[in-house]
């Protein structure tokens, strides 16, 4: 039996997924073993921890509805890309979770049936601290969490489709359903590319009016790019990320058009791209936090989305939405306790909402792993939220430029910047007398 399903994760590496039918996992001690003239027993001296290593022994099949991996050639090539990229990557362990490993061997076996199928044999090699599939760790836990549920959202939503089919379900529904979204995407993806929100992602200090929206309790912003990035260039990326985003909703499309709805796995793998495609789009975690919620929430008008086949995709885009939140909830900033309280009650809902629609309607995987993607947030933001200070009203006798006002408070005029943006005055000459801002 492939090792997934009940408490096992499913195995990918660098994003690429694969089936598991054993895995063997080798570590223990470094031993320097020391022999003297004329002393029968030896000396053991302990260097210290051996590096741990991984090896799979496994498969991926085509148009697998589990991973929703798509075509055999295309899970092939994804895969061996992934395997022969320069540097450690990120593997999802069935049991040990996400570890940070470098490939030492790799083999994929093909035979009569390698237009169906294709065996894997793969080993890895331990490159860093190892990851556990926690919300501790917003970068790995949350992500593995999220990954489950796309794949379960994918499972349920080929399954009712099948259904909806076998009842007499027509395809211009779901067409009519799929454009009502695609259309929201694109929406939100022009919102999400405009040039005042892209802006923030600018490396270095240009003023309170562009630095995002996730600069956190000190202020600061994160950014991926390095100082020699123009507008210029963020002008260009937003037009190649609208670009994924056209590509995306055509791939939604043609998928619908051309594929077999009583098995139709492309549908639920386009359906996660889309949504992928958008939160990609996002300036930064915030912006993808508003935007994602949107269409979380979003109801189609036509009457087409009422039909099953029209719920089922429409289930399949939200809870793509709620995987997406997930991880931009894992990357937020929040800048106080209150701020991360306000957080989980916005995850905690969008997320446990879909959940009990899930239940509702029978879709036990997608319940499970929303349950479990609804708790992992909750439990990271808490702990993260734990080192935050609290806001509380501030009231002075009379107004003070901001650099004096935050060495009275907190006796470092540094936080100058932190006190703008909560008090959101106009000048940092003319904070006002009364205000809400951080306790400590």
């Amino acid at each position: 039996m492939p090792l997934f399903g009940g408490n096992l994760l499913p195995a990918s590496f660098r994003g690429a997924p694969f089936a598991v039918t054993r895995n063997d996992s080798q570590g223990g001690r470094r031993i320097a073993l020391h022999q003297y003239p004329g002393r029968d027993e030896p000396w053991a001296e302990d260097m210290g921890r051996a590096p741990r290593r991984f090896r799979f022994s496994g498969f991926i099949v085509d148009n697998d509805v589990v991973f929703a991996g798509g075509p055999i050639q295309l899970q092939r090539a994804l895969l061996i890309s992934a395997l022969e990229a320069q540097g450690p990557g990120l593997l999802t362990h069935p049991t040990l979770g996400v570890i940070n490993v470098v490939v030492t061997n790799a083999a994929i076996g093909e035979d009569l049936g390698a237009g169906t199928m294709s065996t894997l044999d793969i080993e890895f090699s331990e490159a860093g601290k190892r990851q556990y599939p926690t919300a501790k760790n917003a970068t790995s836990g949350l992500l593995t969490i999220a990954n489950q549920v796309k794949a379960a959202l994918v499972a349920d939503g080929v399954r009712l489709i099948a259904e909806a089919v076998n009842d007499g379900a027509r395809r211009k529904d779901l067409q009519v359903t799929a454009a009502t979204f695609t259309t929201k995407a694109i929406g939100l993806g022009a919102d999400a590319t405009a040039l005042y929100r892209v802006a923030s992602l600018l490396p270095g200090e240009y003023g309170r009016f562009a630095s995002g929206s996730n600069a956190g309790a000190f202020g600061i912003s994160q950014s991926p790019f390095d100082s020699a990035t123009t507008i210029g260039d963020l002008i260009g990326r937003s037009s190649a990320l609208r670009s994924s985003i056209l590509s995306a909703t055509t791939a939604a499309g043609e998928a619908i058009d051309t594929s077999d709805l009583a098995y139709a796995p492309d549908i639920g793998s386009t359906a996660v791209a889309l949504v992928e495609s958008l939160a990609a789009a996002c300036s930064d975690p915030a912006d993808a936090m508003r935007l994602l919620g949107q269409l979380v929430t979003f109801v189609s008008p036509r009457p087409e989305s009422l039909t099953p086949i029209g719920i089922a995709y429409a289930g399949m885009i939200r809870r793509a939405a709620a995987a997406e939140m997930v991880n931009a909830g894992g990357r937020y900033q929040p800048s106080s306790a209150d701020e991360a309280a306000v957080l989980i009650g916005q995850l905690a809902g969008s997320i446990g909402g879909l959940a009990e629609e899930a239940a509702d309607a029978g879709d036990d995987d997608s319940f499970r792993a929303l349950r479990a993607a609804r708790g992992a947030v909750i439990r990271d933001l808490r702990s993260r939220g734990a080192t935050l200070a609290s806001l509380r009203a501030w009231t002075i006798p009379t107004g003070l430029p901001a650099p004096a006002l935050a060495q009275r408070l907190y006796r470092d005029p540094s936080r100058a910047a932190e006190l703008i943006a909560q008090a959101g005055v106009p000048h940092p000459l003319f904070m006002p007398t009364d205000f809400t801002a951080l306790a400590a």
